[in-house]
């Protein structure tokens, strides 16, 4: 890499960590982007559309420096290794520009919305509105919520927190009742059998997810009765 080169990506470098900071300060986590769909009033979904700008905002900066990326790879010396980078990162770039159009499309559906009109739903509308790009909550966000919550939408957000970590957990029993099995297969004799260790994850997971779906029920009928 040329020391141009360099120059050209420690500085786009620098102004994309600078765009994507300021985006971030907008971009809500995904229980309170859940919890302003469920609200579905002007307000809510003003701060949406705003979220939306937000993440349109960091998914383009995404990919501005994926791009950069790509072309700095591409003039690397070594094409071996510099040439395979470059294709994985414009694919980064596309991906990202992709996503960056569907939350800009996600923002102006849900300023048409605060406005009081009644726009068609965008493709990725559900995957948007369950949090998709969204940071996970917080700690404080979840003792926030959890203890304040009185409303259906307050519900409704702890609803799908809860039916998203069972889900997790699901399948974190099940990656661990496969790796079991295949501990079994191969263990040797008088070797000890770490299946016995991944028997008790599972269980733990499965556990938790039956927790998780009973919280979630919970606060589904809790929604309905608010």
């Amino acid at each position: 890499m040329t020391t141009i080169t360099r120059f050209v990506v420690a500085a786009w470098t620098t102004f994309a960590l600078v765009t994507t900071a300021s985006a971030q300060t907008a971009v809500l986590s995904s229980l309170d982007v859940q919890k302003l769909v469920a609200a579905n009033t002007p307000d809510s979904n003003a701060t949406l559309a705003r979220h939306f700008t937000a993440l349109g905002d960091k998914y383009g900066a995404d990919a501005a420096s994926h791009q950069e990326m790509a072309t700095a790879y591409t003039a690397n010396a070594n094409r071996t290794v510099g040439g395979g980078l470059a294709v994985h990162c414009k694919r980064l770039s596309e991906i990202a520009t992709q996503s960056a159009a569907a939350a800009r499309e996600m923002a102006s559906y849900h300023d048409k919305l605060a406005a009081g009109a009644s726009p068609g739903v965008p493709r990725d509308a559900a995957r948007f509105d369950s949090g998709k790009g969204a940071p996970a909550p917080t700690a404080t966000d979840l003792h926030r919520l959890a203890t304040a919550a009185h409303t259906p939408a307050d519900h409704h957000a702890l609803e799908e927190y809860f039916t998203t970590l069972a889900r997790k957990s699901v399948a974190e029993a099940e990656t661990h009742k496969a790796m079991a099995g295949a501990y079994r297969a191969g263990v040797r004799k008088g070797v000890a059998d770490p299946a016995a260790h991944c028997d008790r994850l599972a269980t733990l997971a499965t556990d938790a997810a039956k927790e998780a779906n009973e919280a979630a029920t919970q606060h589904r009928q809790l929604a309905n009765v608010g």
